[in-house]
């Protein structure tokens, strides 16, 4: 069966209601608690212990070690399983399922591989170089003030660049996520071209949508982690129980985050781009 002769035609629609999708990822997260607790739990575990370890390597050696890259990891394996149980119901929502499709000999090559390293670099290369532009301008902008550039000052200055970049390319961005849909779903002929053509008139819209499904549980995040860090060191506890103590709600409030952005984007997908009538053969 071929993959053009499985897509509905829902992707032929361009209207997408902003209020609609937020509030039917909303419902959706909450009539599938279950779901999303047993695709959570195991990526809460590994953040909660990588960051367990790291405030032990601080602690107990003086070694400082950076845990995003493991948290991208567990965060970006549970986002692609949600789209699946978002997409394609509980039967297709497993973690074996999704690492037996990415290893599959038809998805998981030296090309396709190659194919995705030079796409990291060259949205790597076009956030870079702005970003890098913009930071020595303010640094130099800065020292001509006669503002001392210490190590603080450096990562302020390299921080709000990257902040700032990302924000005027997001209209870009938001709609080549949806490419991360099509890899989710197995879609092994769909291009950037195909999302770029496919998000057409939309820009604005996606924008929009990723916006107000993100900004106020992001917030809220932010809000709890910083009020747990306060309660932790108004009770100095000891740093594997402060660790705990905040990692552990940190983590389920990011995943929560990331299960109602994910559902967002998945409507928006569905709408433009559209979803299979039948099950791959």
């Amino acid at each position: 069966m071929s993959e053009s002769d499985e897509i509905s035609e829902t992707g032929s629609e361009s209207d997408i209601s902003i209020s609609g999708a937020i509030t039917g990822s909303y419902l959706f997260f909450m009539s599938h608690f279950n779901h999303f607790i047993r695709l959570a739990m195991g990526p809460l575990i590994i953040w909660v212990l990588v960051e367990l370890g790291c405030d032990y390597a601080f602690h107990e050696h003086g070694m400082v070690l950076d845990s995003t890259v493991t948290r991208a990891m567990v965060s970006a394996a549970f986002a692609l399983v949600w789209y699946r149980q978002f997409l394609m119901g509980e039967k297709f929502a497993t973690y074996d399922q999704l690492f037996d499709h990415v290893l599959s000999p038809g998805v998981f090559n030296i090309y396709n591989l190659l194919r995705s390293l030079t796409r990291i670099l060259i949205t790597t290369i076009i956030l870079f170089v702005p970003t890098l532009m913009l930071s020595i301008s303010f640094m130099f902008y800065q020292f001509s003030q006669g503002i001392f550039m210490d190590e603080a000052a450096i990562h302020d200055v390299a921080f709000k660049s990257t902040t700032l970049v990302i924000l005027l390319f997001s209209p870009i961005l938001v709609r080549f996520s949806l490419f991360t849909v099509g890899v989710a779903l197995g879609r092994k002929t769909m291009s950037l071209r195909d999302v770029w053509r496919k998000t057409s008139g939309n820009t604005w819209t996606l924008w929009l949508l990723i916006l107000r499904a993100f900004l106020p549980i992001t917030l809220y995040t932010y809000f709890i982690t910083w009020a747990f860090e306060a309660i932790s060191k108004k009770l100095f506890m000891n740093y594997v129980w402060s660790s705990l103590f905040v990692n552990v709600p940190t983590a389920f409030l990011a995943l929560m985050m990331l299960a109602i952005v994910v559902a967002v984007n998945a409507q928006a997908f569905k709408a433009l781009v559209g979803t299979r009538l039948s099950e791959r053969e």
